[in-house]
């Protein structure tokens, strides 16, 4: 976008919870949610920071698998061969 910026930092921070017995089989892991931070210093005009960090939120592919649903595709093996759970 051709802007001019000093400083650009992003900070993420991702909350989990674990509960259960891994000896009974209950054991679950949960992501309770992740938080992102995106912090600009510069001079150009907050209009054109604002479009910039809606830019970044759109681009970002890791933010857009965790906020749609996304088919997952899981593949096991155990000694080379598949292995269905």
């Amino acid at each position: 976008m051709g802007l001019k910026l000093r400083d650009e930092r992003v900070k993420v921070v991702a909350h989990f919870r674990e509960e259960g017995s891994v000896l009974k089989g209950t054991r679950t892991g949960t992501c309770e949610n992740f938080e992102i931070a995106l912090a600009i210093e510069s001079d150009e005009p907050p209009a054109q920071i604002t479009r910039l960090l809606k830019m970044a939120h759109q681009l970002c592919f890791t933010e857009h698998a965790l906020t749609n649903t996304i088919p997952l595709v899981q593949h096991h093996t155990l000694n080379g061969q598949p292995i269905n759970l």
